[in-house]
């Protein structure tokens, strides 16, 4: 394959965006989907096995969000170009992405006009920020004192299977952990958030975009 060509990958929990997207993906020479997936907890080991020039991510992912994958993707290699693709328009959002490393964010409603051009941009190692997105977002970014940001990642991962409605046992079984290791994570990370209840850990997953009330 020519040097030319930049390989993608799309991950997406909706089947049939993850289509649409491959067919708007499909119709540039220069692109090539190298893989597809809709399982937070899969993106990142599907991500580092094909090892594409460019990752479109979705923000609400199940399993492991988006932010959370770009985050530890760009932690493990630097070779990948992260485009955030998200209904999510909060510039909390935008901010959080950019910090993790994200080099691009477009929103959904853009990508039909825009989604070719951000790839490009991001390939080459520039920063692409889609329509309806302000420059004043980067204001945003490095702010200090969030909790969320002292939990690990296996903290993340529980966190959301928990705002997920997941039992401690089926969290343990997607894991791979025991229990009892489970049971320490959300103490710990209860404790990090300041949050004493299941209801509430919930409330903050949905605020932090983690899950949606869907």
């Amino acid at each position: 394959m020519s040097d030319n060509v930049i390989s993608i990958f799309l991950a997406d929990d909706h089947t049939m965006v993850r289509e649409g997207l491959a067919a708007l993906v499909s119709k540039e020479p220069d692109f090539n989907v190298v893989g597809q997936c809709g399982e937070g907890l899969e993106v990142l080991r599907q991500i580092l096995e094909v090892s594409p020039d460019v990752v479109v991510l979705d923000i609400m992912m199940p399993g492991l969000n988006g932010l959370d994958i770009c985050r530890e993707l760009t932690k493990k290699t630097k070779r990948v170009s992260v485009l955030i693709l998200s209904m999510y328009e909060d510039e909390q959002f935008i901010a959080r992405a950019l910090e993790y490393g994200a080099s691009g964010y477009l929103l959904k409603e853009s990508a039909a006009q825009q989604l070719a051009d951000a790839i490009r941009a991001v390939s080459r190692g520039e920063l692409f920020l889609g329509p309806g997105i302000p420059r004043t977002v980067l204001d945003h970014m490095n702010e200090g004192g969030d909790p969320y940001e002292t939990l690990t990642t296996r903290e993340r991962q529980v966190l959301q299977c928990v705002a997920e409605g997941k039992t401690n046992r089926q969290i343990a079984e997607q894991l791979g952990l025991a229990v009892k290791t489970i049971d320490t994570h959300r103490m710990r990370l209860m404790r990090k958030l300041n949050i004493h209840d299941q209801t509430n850990l919930v409330k903050f997953a949905v605020r932090r975009g983690l899950v949606s009330l869907h």
